[in-house]
């Protein structure tokens, strides 16, 4: 078979059952064109043809020596990258070939049929390899059976990493994950990979897209970026690969190979899990590749966005989040459903059907999970930057390092930066947009009372803990650790101590200090008796205060004191005129 397939290109079977099929193809008389042809109009053959076609295909996917224009095209690559690896071994030969496509070595041809290749296997579930159904079989069994596309199990199946988060569930196998893992990362690779998303965004990457390529993710990264403008339909899919991205980072090709050479020498003894955490800590480093730093920033926004798929916010400030904030809490939250959409774009007449189905699939996502992941943070924020409220310490560290990320790009803290997006791009050009923001807000000149109730909060946020305020922590560094070490961070408590101490810190360090007091003081609204309280609390005259306070309610007291008998004595004159 094998030699007959090197001479014609095209097996008896094929050649017998799919006569009408080949006659519209255009190229016929070109060797092993006529399979190639065959396979990408594989949805529409007739059954004869399309059951041939299937039983070959799954012959060179079990066996790609049997895949004539892949052996062809790609034999001297494979002998330049793949020289250990067996040509009948599926997995590895494939594997290698994919993971070297996009080498500058590679041979244009060859890429186009690897390409080929990886598409084809996407249309039926029956090109699953044998090895990834071996790993996850009881997966599929169990949750994927209706699934007709190799695509839409690849999806199902992400679907359930994502409720394994949510719900805390263990339904995907530790093999089968791994499985997953390399077929993801070979998802986000090209747009072409994904037929699911390429289908919801079709008109979104043609009216944001059209001048980029399929391959290295640049339309996917594309889509992500304008994800704030893409229709409903396409935002419904987008937005779970976004998910996957933070629940799955070594399977996100964007940010494996951009930042490449960040993870290479600093994060190559993390677990793949903790590179998001690792990128951020060295993203400051001289040598961060600018288009690393876009796509991590992406990524980071993402994570502070949801806070469900933050692990260590969710492990560390469950406690407070069951006692502040359970209200926001959905219970009934449905994250992880997706239409099953196998006809992707080879079926246009169906397809106005699939977005409406889409559409509704997006209802539940767009409102309940985005909005519930937003609420809890935005919740544990607000709680946070309140003084009063003493949250637990290790979730005061978790909430820091959220803040301090939030610094690293105001898009990353997304409702300051939904809110205030109009003024950012007009007023504040050029400099840095939180201090733009703020000073704004201190001359009363922002109009916008969304925009300026966040620009209370990150200034709250401030009071609370001078190491989210990157200027004052590091104007104040060396005076915090020679006077408020032993102070612990969070509730303005190393605020305060530096304002006890202010006539003994270092000149920058007052400086900086009596900026923000006065910047403190444009937000001090009293509503209560704890805002009134806090407000003495952080007054630098809070001793005049509380004797004035005291003053008066002792002279009450006095009054009150030496009034009363004059009172008593005219209601008993009173009561015996009466009598």
């Amino acid at each position: 078979m094998s030699i007959r397939t090197k001479a014609i290109g095209l097996m008896p079977e094929i050649e017998d059952n799919c006569m009408r099929d080949l006659a519209a193809c255009k190229k016929p008389e070109i060797k092993g064109e006529e399979l190639k042809c065959l396979q990408k109009k594989y949805k529409t053959l007739e059954s004869e043809c399309k059951s041939a076609v299937q039983k070959y295909t799954k012959m060179t996917i079990s066996n790609p020596s049997f895949d004539f224009l892949l052996m062809k095209t790609c034999g001297p690559m494979i002998r330049m990258f793949c020289s250990n690896v067996e040509s009948e071994n599926e997995n590895e030969l494939i594997r290698c070939l994919v993971k070297n496509k996009n080498n500058q070595k590679m041979d244009f041809r060859c890429k186009t049929n690897i390409e080929h290749h990886q598409i084809i296997s996407l249309k039926d579930e029956a090109f699953l390899s044998e090895q990834f159904r071996k790993h996850c079989n009881d997966e599929i069994t169990s949750h994927c059976s209706t699934k007709r596309s190799k695509a839409s199990v690849i999806q199902c199946l992400a679907n359930l990493v994502l409720q394994d988060v949510i719900k805390k569930t263990n339904q995907i196998k530790e093999n089968c994950r791994n499985e997953l893992k390399i077929e993801l990362l070979q998802r986000s690779e090209s747009i072409n990979l994904d037929p699911l998303l390429a289908k919801a965004c079709r008109n979104d990457i043609q009216k944001f897209c059209s001048s980029r390529l399929a391959g290295n993710a640049q339309i996917i990264d594309c889509l992500k970026a304008h994800h704030s403008k893409v229709s409903a339909i396409c935002y419904a899919r987008l937005k779970k690969r976004e998910k996957l991205d933070i629940v799955l980072p070594g399977a996100d090709y964007s940010l494996t190979t951009k930042c490449a050479p960040l993870i290479q020498k600093y994060c190559a003894n993390e677990n793949k899990q903790n590179i998001l955490l690792c990128l951020r800590r060295n993203i400051n480093q001289d040598n961060t590749p600018p288009t690393c730093r876009t796509v991590l920033y992406h990524r980071l926004m993402v994570l502070n966005s949801d806070a469900r798929f933050h692990k260590g916010l969710i492990e560390n400030c469950q406690n407070d989040i069951n006692r502040y904030c359970q209200n926001e809490i959905i219970d009934d939250d449905n994250d992880a459903d997706e239409s099953d959409d196998d006809d992707d774009d080879d079926n246009d007449g169906d397809n106005n059907n699939n977005n409406n189905n889409d559409n509704n699939d997006q209802n539940t996502d767009d409102i309940q999970d985005r909005d519930m992941g937003g609420r809890i943070i935005g919740c544990l924020r607000s709680k946070y930057a309140n003084t009063q409220v003493e949250l637990e310490s290790k979730c005061i560290t978790e909430l820091v390092d959220v803040i301090q990320t939030s610094k690293l790009n105001i898009d990353i803290d997304v409702k300051l930066y939904q809110q205030c997006r109009k003024i950012i791009n007009t007023d504040c050009t050029g400099v840095d947009k939180e201090d733009c923001l703020k000073l704004l807000y201190q001359k009363n000149q922002l109009k916008d009372e969304g925009c300026k109730q966040e620009v209370i909060r990150i200034i709250k946020e401030g009071q609370a803990d001078i190491h989210v305020d990157s200027a004052l922590a590091s104007a104040c560094q060396v005076d915090i650790l020679q006077y408020c070490n032993d102070v612990p961070i969070g509730s303005g408590k190393q605020l305060k101590c530096l304002i006890k101490k202010s006539k003994s810190v270092s000149n920058s360090c007052r400086s900086v200090l009596l900026k923000r007091q006065e910047l403190w003081r444009s937000v001090s609204h009293v509503d209560d008796i704890d805002d009134l309280a806090k407000l003495i609390a952080n007054s630098h005259n809070q001793i005049y205060l509380y004797a004035v306070i005291f003053t008066i309610l002792f002279v009450i007291f006095l009054a009150g004191c030496l009034c009363r008998p004059c009172i008593r004595s005219r209601h008993m004159q009173k009561y015996k005129r009466i009598n």
